[in-house]
């Protein structure tokens, strides 16, 4: 049964959480929806297409109770998948993913009754029957979240004209395969842009036409992967023509890749930083584990990794570099997959300030694997110890299921619970106004005015 109360564990949490954080309006700056579902408003063909189907999450922790493949990404009916997973979720307390299924289930199809495989099939057929409504559409759905702000990540030739059509809903660029073009990338660019690319210069000038095209869109933000392993090379614009042109006729060595990459990086930021965009960027993913699964799965299937710490000459020098560039650095956050990352990158938000700019350079939410209660409480403590709580932006979901917006209230009561429980214990301000204005920062008011036009 759902706890009402659950991590809210002081008195002072549950008044911040009830009375304060429980009825924001939900910013999420990224995340992985389905743009086309968006668009079509369409309602999902059962409970198993919608919460089973599509989530790497689920797909890990079936994989590593022992569900066989063809019950997880395989040829298996919706039924027996949906089964497969009701048998797994009794088995994963002290999981998140065991409280966030509760939650999904309690704040969309208002089911607080226990998923196991003996409610299975009740559960399964009430939400079916919930599903095929049309208060139950994919932009329905997003309201009973109160969201506000979606970024849907797209990629720099994707089509975004949809975008406008799907309110509080704007296009987040990633840019991962702009650093490491290809030569159908380049010609799909050119095809996009209606740009003849021949050389870097082309490149260039196509990239800002794309850009151009997402700006009236509506977006406002640009995401890097910064892989475990990333190496940052200052200077690469000299050599950057012809290392272009080299990647066109197949792949580099894995220095000048790098140095390609560091200056494409740095030509982008500086597009953003041009248009005022934010800049987030991702650290420490190792991505290609098992080959078997990435052939089963595809490249986002719930099996990557933790990398190791950061090269944080590498981000160093990489920030200073936008820093000092024609249009300086954007607003950024920096996502850590690895924790041990935390207090380096905390520090490191306040080595480039902005003149009057409150928290130009962030600490991100508790990213992938970190973004459970443990993780975000040391997110937290570091971002309170090294930085400026109050200055934080708060969470984001970095999902493909509309469901998983329900994250936004675990990490509400988790923040306030942390919260609640220092000041209690004499760790923080026992100070009511205080606690509350820090809540409605952190949950909404921070974000909003960070990302701006909301």
């Amino acid at each position: 049964m759902w706890n009402e109360e659950m991590l809210l564990t002081t008195a002072t949490a549950r008044k911040l959480y009830h009375e304060v954080a429980a009825g924001l309006p939900v910013i999420d700056f990224h995340n992985h929806l389905d743009v086309a579902d968006l668009a079509e408003d369409r309602n999902f063909d059962g409970l198993c297409e919608l919460w089973v189907i599509s989530d790497p999450y689920k797909h890990r922790a079936m994989r590593i109770c022992g569900v066989p493949e063809r019950l997880i990404t395989g040829d298996a009916a919706p039924d027996e998948k949906f089964g497969a997973w009701a048998d797994t979720l009794p088995k994963l307390a002290g999981n998140p993913l065991y409280d966030w299924s509760q939650l999904e289930l309690k704040r969309v199809f208002g089911i607080d009754e226990a998923l196991t495989p003996a409610t299975a099939d009740a559960i399964r057929a009430r939400a079916d029957r919930m599903l095929g409504d049309r208060e139950f559409s994919a932009r329905n759905i997003l309201k009973r979240f109160n969201v506000a702000y979606s970024a849907p990540c797209a990629a720099l030739n994707d089509r975004v004209e949809s975008f406008p059509t799907i309110p509080g809903t704007v296009p987040s660029l990633r840019g991962d395969d702009i650093v490491a073009p290809t030569r159908e990338f380049v010609n799909k660019l050119a095809a996009r842009s209606g740009t003849e690319i021949a050389d870097f210069d082309g490149f260039r000038e196509a990239i800002g036409k794309r850009l151009d095209v997402f700006h009236r869109a509506g977006c406002r933000i640009a995401d890097h992967a910064l892989d475990d392993g990333f190496r940052y090379f200052a200077g690469g614009e000299s050599e950057a023509a012809e290392l272009f042109l080299r990647s066109l006729d197949g792949t580099l060595p894995a220095a000048d890749a790098a140095k390609l990459a560091s200056a494409i990086l740095d030509l982008s930021i500086g597009e953003y930083a041009k248009r005022n965009w934010m800049l987030q960027l991702h650290v420490g993913a190792h991505r290609r584990t098992s080959t078997r699964l990435r052939n089963l799965a595809g490249a986002a299937g719930g099996f990557a990794g933790i990398g190791r710490p950061c090269d944080i000459d590498s981000v160093v020098s990489l920030l200073d570099a936008a820093e000092c560039g024609k249009y300086g650095l954007p607003r950024t956050i920096l996502y850590t997959l690895n924790p041990a990352d935390h207090a380096a990158l905390a520090v490191l938000a306040g080595a480039f300030p902005g003149d009057a700019v409150s928290g130009k350079i962030q600490l991100g939410p508790a990213w992938w694997y970190c973004d459970h209660p443990d993780g975000m409480r040391d997110q937290f403590e570091k971002t309170a110890a090294y930085g400026v709580l109050s200055q934080f932006i708060g969470m984001t979901t970095d999902s493909r299921s509309l469901l998983s917006f329900a994250r936004h209230e675990y990490f509400r009561r988790v923040f306030c619970g942390w919260l609640g429980g220092k000041a209690e214990r004499g760790e923080m301000p026992d100070d009511m106004e205080i606690l509350r204005e820090l809540v409605r920062a952190v949950c909404f008011e921070n974000a909003k005015k960070y990302i701006g036009g909301i």
